[in-house]
């Protein structure tokens, strides 16, 4: 039977996770997954309350198709300061990934094919955005991540093998310590597909 293990890790620059403008959301439901990083812009506690805003709005809204969920959350954060998304619709039985994504989010698999996500550019709550749905399939151990901007983009994945092979909080844990940046707030997700 096919399953996913996972988890989820924030750091607030403040300190205090009450001040993290960063939100990472995972709902699991009907043999699906729903995904999402969310990063404000700023910091601080009024980062974290839009942040909380975007997350009332994905409780609601996290069964809708994706293009459709990012749309509604452009409207629904129209007049805040706004930030960069990526969300990802994971089909558990298939390994089907559909993602879409506006601003700098990191999103990759590391498995035994490499894929590194698309983003547009935009700000989710500001102006205009041209969201567009791409499609990848998960294979058997293949590890789904998704980072801030708090964490650094560009590393060796040889230089991290040993991290990459570890459990989902272990790697998480291992990322905000080992790639995290020390003048952000920084948030990863880590899935592992499993058949």
């Amino acid at each position: 039977m096919k399953r996913i293990e996972y988890a989820m890790k924030m750091r607030a620059l403040m300190g205090d996770l009450s001040e993290c403008g960063d939100l990472a959301y995972i709902k699991e439901y009907n043999n699906q997954c729903f995904i999402c990083l969310i990063d404000i812009l700023g910091h601080g506690n009024k980062a974290r309350s839009v942040a909380l805003v975007a997350e009332e709005y994905l409780n609601k809204n996290f069964k809708n198709n994706l293009f459709e969920i990012m749309e509604g959350l452009h409207k629904h954060l129209q007049g805040s300061r706004g930030g960069v998304v990526l969300m990802c619709h994971l089909e558990i039985a298939t390994g089907k990934l559909h993602y879409i994504g506006i601003g700098n989010i990191n999103g990759r698999i590391i498995g035994i094919k490499q894929n590194q996500f698309i983003s547009k550019d935009g700000i989710v709550g500001h102006g205009r955005i041209h969201p567009s749905l791409k499609e990848c399939h998960l294979k058997n151990r293949d590890l789904l991540l998704l980072c801030s901007d708090g964490i650094k983009e560009h590393y060796n994945i040889i230089d991290h093998v040993q991290l990459f092979s570890q459990d989902t909080e272990s790697i998480v844990t291992g990322i905000l310590c080992e790639l995290g940046k020390k003048d952000d707030d920084a948030s990863c997700i880590a899935l592992r597909y499993l058949e």
